[in-house]
């Protein structure tokens, strides 16, 4: 659905980015003096429209660019200045000094007057003499409801490090996928077939994802099927799967797995389902769906299924949270340590190496482990963020946190500072 984290989900994307890390050099005059219109931005003094071309500013308006200032502003306090300026030309790394932290940025500059920014991508806040300790307040601190857990992996069970809530079974979104490529892998293992088996594209959802715009029929492999599913969080890809691999199959692997919360994933919906049932015309589905027991649930399916993605507008609803009580998949952050602890054991190399695609984090982060894999999800209300890690010592960590708010939406860069927090405590202990 669009519903995934992925990558740096909490940056500005840039519109212009020169290729290569910046040489040491004395930045020109510009470039500081942009960089500091970037501390001026953060403490709300700067308007957006007069530091930013106009490309940039089609591609993230001016309003996104104050909001996420302001996030900025909320995880690590007021700027009070550059830091370190290192660059060359028009291109710069930027180091700013925050109340709270540190906050490093690229940054593109025109080479033409008025030398307004063309590219800027943030790294997240690094918060100063941070702990586990701070990381769980601020997580407990978090409006709605929250479900967190770090755990060790080896032989065992997994062992649990820090936990807020890790048995509070939430909302996950696009997470739910993490299930789906676990019972593409177990059929893989056990020989009932093979990543290089080709299917056709028979179930397109709405975005996220690119195959809801590719020709009805197209071969693809399930390998294919299962890399844009978890790395760009593709619905069609996800939809595609559930049917070939037998919706059952996926419900019966669930406890397999670990997932304490398995009855609440029957029928296991897929996300055209999902979206039909949310933003249907029809509203007495949802309250169908509601109120029945499996059995009733189960038996609307084929009325979902019917639902032509075209007559969904997930853009109805005006950014509220859309059922996400009822019409969703859900787990708790322990179920989903679990999980990512069962793909680690018994999923294989090809599952592992889909999961590494996208590390959902800054490449910073990601350089500190010697393997990192990810799968998240939001939508209005919900957002979902879950790791499998490899430390440089050779143990394994997996971290998951999901935050649900029913009445108001979630603030991605929120948790995602909190996350690559726990990932930086985790890569250092």
């Amino acid at each position: 659905m669009r519903w995934s984290v992925s990558w740096v989900v909490w940056a500005l994307l840039m519109a212009m980015l020169c290729s290569g890390e910046p040489a040491a050099a004395a930045p020109s005059d510009p470039v500081r003096a942009r960089a500091e219109d970037l501390v001026r931005l953060i403490n709300g003094e700067a308007a957006p429209e007069s530091l930013f071309t106009e490309t940039l500013l089609r591609e993230i308006p001016a309003a996104q660019m104050r909001a996420l200032a302001a996030r900025i502003a909320g995880a690590g306090g007021r700027a009070r200045g550059v830091a370190a300026l290192e660059g060359t030309g028009g291109n710069a790394v930027v180091e700013l000094d925050l109340e709270r932290g540190t906050l490093r940025a690229r940054l593109v500059v025109e080479a033409e007057p008025p030398h307004r920014i063309a590219g800027l991508l943030f790294d997240p806040v690094k918060p100063r003499a941070d702990s586990m300790a701070a990381v769980l307040a601020d997580m407990e601190a978090l409006p709605g409801s929250v479900s967190f857990e770090v755990a060790k992996l080896g032989e065992g069970a997994p062992e649990r490090l820090f936990a807020h809530q890790p048995d509070r079974p939430l909302a996950i979104g696009s997470a739910f996928k993490l299930f789906v490529l676990a019972e593409t892998s177990r059929q893989v293992q056990s020989g009932t077939r093979r990543w290089s088996d080709v299917v056709t594209l028979d179930r397109q959802s709405l975005p996220s994802g690119l195959l809801q715009d590719w020709p009805r029929a197209a071969p693809l492999t399930l390998h294919s099927l299962a890399a844009l599913m978890i790395s760009v969080s593709d619905n069609s890809a996800a939809d595609t799967l559930i049917h070939r691999l037998g919706r059952e199959r996926i419900e019966a692997l669930l406890p397999v797995l670990g997932v304490a919360a398995a009855e609440r994933n029957r029928p296991f919906l897929s996300t055209h389902e999902a979206f039909a049932l949310k933003f249907g015309a029809d509203r007495a589905l949802l309250a169908a769906y509601r109120s029945g027991d499996q059995g009733s649930r189960r038996a609307l399916l084929p009325r979902l299924s019917a639902v032509p993605p075209s007559s969904l507008d997930p853009a109805s609803g005006g950014g509220v949270p859309a059922a996400i009580d009822e019409a969703e998949w859900f787990a708790s952050a322990r179920d989903l340590v679990r999980t990512m602890d069962w793909l680690r054991r018994h999923g294989g190399d090809d599952a592992l190496r889909i999961l590494a695609i996208a590390p959902g984090t800054d490449s910073t982060t990601a350089q500190r482990f010697a393997y990192l894999g990810y799968k998240g999800g939001s939508e209005a209300g919900v957002l979902n963020m879950t790791y499998l890690a490899r430390r440089t010592d050779g143990a394994w960590i997996a971290a998951s946190a999901s935050w649900n708010n029913p009445t108001a939406p979630v603030q991605t860069e929120r948790l995602a500072t909190l996350m690559m927090r726990t990932l930086n405590l985790a890569a250092a202990d």
